[in-house]
């Protein structure tokens, strides 16, 4: 078994399991939670990543769509699920999309969980029982796809479920959407995960879809999970699954949360105003489903302090905790101190942080960031009040685009900004105004440019512990002598973490060993960890030539 996270760090981590079989098989990848209203998907893709594996592996992605768990919603921005009909670069979500798509390249199946409201039937029989529902039901884009036999599956693995189901009300049935055909009904699934991994990469693609009008969540992950177990075995996928008590109640659960080095306990908190609010901790679990957790401030529902930092300038109401989307604990604020506003007699001092780095800007001043950067707008320096802060040409919310960026992460990415507001730049970088818009307060800014990402050697060492530096070259083929190397270092010109290295697009973390074998290539490439755009891509070549000149 492997664990990884993309994009650790940011307000959208995706987390990822792998699990290896002991014998070679088919690579089937699960996927749950990227409409975060559907809760059956996620935690039944966490149970799958405990099972025993005897024959094939498997690429679980148990909460696709984090943000959107957290606040119970189906989209924070934009549908996740509608983004795989073309390379989008808008929002968060379609850097989950460019990941996701990552990941679907290296399977032979997908199978995608879902919980959809009411039952389907071909046939309208009531309100909750139509077409147009989508309960309790394996979904497909065609019977027949080439020569994959969708139907077939399905039918064999329905039939299968329904065996062992009482309640004829709750079997499940073949939900065939007809996606290609010019009269389908379902023209936005031509935009689905399911559709792109059928039709754009050839690999037999289903969705399992349970029914949010079966109020036990329990027995709804139990047959979810049921279902995905028999049609892993049509992918010729062998399995065991652990047994699993699943928790009636979600609310009540116990966590770990300190603020500013102390327990969050109780129905209040003490914070200082214009002090740092500084966050950590976990949900302590038993049952394996291992979730995820927030602490939100109440001006800043979409900003997860766990993964951000925060300076009070402004007061607010209270800090919530949640696990999962399902709120644990709110904590009234008791704010200590008072703040008046300080004079600007020289400007407005701007504080944003960059990296998770605190940075004081002057009005008219320069804000330097890199390509990939994290950077989150907090207000001004000695104002007290909720200030208004504007990046022009970043949206923060598609649903309300106020000009109010103050509290949102930004990603560092002009192709993400809108182009009408690039500022000319003679020196070749992308620069923006950020302007301050707070009512009854001067009007003043300060910019924000961004350099391109570049790499200009890596630091291995070898397996006797000697350095060896590597040149990059993008693009190209680079001899190195057979051995197995630490991936220690990059000279870049941001912060390492930045950089996501890839070995024959396998993720791995600095400090991780890659072998290069001889007469084998092996494909090394960096991608942003923010936006997981490639920054480039170099061969390296195990040449023995090079390790007998140092043998001699």
């Amino acid at each position: 078994m492997r664990n990884y996270t993309f994009f650790e760090g940011t307000q959208y981590p995706l987390r990822v399991t792998w699990v290896f079989g002991d014998e070679p098989g088919p690579v089937i990848m699960v996927q749950g939670g990227i409409q975060g209203d559907e809760l059956s998907g996620f935690f039944t893709a966490q149970l799958l990543t405990r099972c025993k594996v005897r024959k094939g592996s498997l690429i679980i992605v148990p909460r696709a769509n984090e943000p959107s768990i957290l606040r119970r919603a189906r989209q924070i921005n934009v549908d996740l699920n509608r983004r795989f009909d073309k390379e989008y670069n808008s929002f968060y979500e379609d850097r989950l999309a460019r990941a996701i798509r990552f990941l679907i390249s290296g399977a032979e199946g997908f199978i995608h969980l879902h919980e959809g409201s009411g039952f389907y039937n071909p046939k309208y029989v009531s309100n909750l029982r139509n077409p147009k529902r989508y309960g309790q039901s394996l979904i497909i884009d065609a019977a027949v796809y080439k020569d994959i036999r969708l139907a077939d599956m399905c039918e064999r693995a329905i039939k299968k479920l329904n065996s062992k189901i009482s309640n004829k009300s709750y079997w499940f049935t073949l939900f065939n959407t007809k996606t290609f055909a010019k009269a389908t009904k379902y023209p936005e699934m031509l935009k689905s995960l399911t559709c792109y991994a059928l039709h754009e990469r050839g690999i037999p693609a289903m969705a399992v879809e349970v029914s949010k009008d079966i109020l036990d969540l329990g027995w709804k992950v139990r047959q979810q999970l049921q279902a995905t177990v028999y049609l892993l075995r049509e992918f010729g996928i062998e399995l065991d699954v652990p047994e699993f008590s699943f928790p009636k109640n979600q609310k009540g659960q116990d966590f770990e949360i300190l603020v500013n080095g102390k327990p969050l306990r109780g129905n209040s908190i003490e914070l200082v105003r214009g002090a740092p609010v500084s966050t950590s901790g976990k949900a302590v679990v038993d049952s394996g489903l291992e979730p995820a957790v927030a602490v939100f401030a109440s001006d800043r529902p979409n900003l997860n302090l766990l993964t951000a930092p925060r300076m009070a300038l402004s007061q607010f109401p209270a800090l919530e905790v949640r696990i999962d989307g399902s709120r644990q604990a709110k904590a009234r604020v008791r704010w200590k101190g008072s703040r008046s506003d300080l004079s600007e007699v020289n400007g407005p001092v701007f504080l944003c942080w960059l990296n998770g780095q605190p940075r004081f800007i002057r009005a008219g001043g320069t804000l330097p960031a890199v390509e990939g950067d994290q950077i989150i707008l907090e207000g001004i320096l000695g104002s007290s009040s909720e200030e208004i802060l504007n990046l022009k040409g970043f949206v923060a919310s598609v649903t309300v685009n106020s000009g109010q960026d103050v509290g949102y992460e930004i990603i560092a990415d002009p192709s993400n900004f809108m182009e009408k507001y690039k500022l000319d730049s003679q020196d070749g970088l992308a620069r923006y105004r950020v302007v301050r818009e707070t009512p009854g307060k001067k009007r003043s800014e300060f910019y924000l440019s961004i350099v391109p990402r570049s790499i200009k050697a890596l630091e291995l060492q070898d397996e006797a512990g000697n350095p060896d530096l590597v040149n990059w070259k993008n693009g190209e083929r680079v001899p190195l002598r057979p051995d197995t190397y630490v991936l220690e270092d990059v000279w870049s010109n941001g912060n390492r973490c930045k950089i996501q290295p890839f070995v024959d697009n396998i993720p791995v973390a600095w400090g991780e060993t890659f072998d290069v074998q001889s007469g084998r290539k092996t494909v090394l490439t960096m991608r942003h960890s923010t936006t997981f755009v490639p920054v480039g891509q170099m061969v390296l070549e195990g040449t023995d030539y090079l390790k007998n000149r140092q043998d001699q």
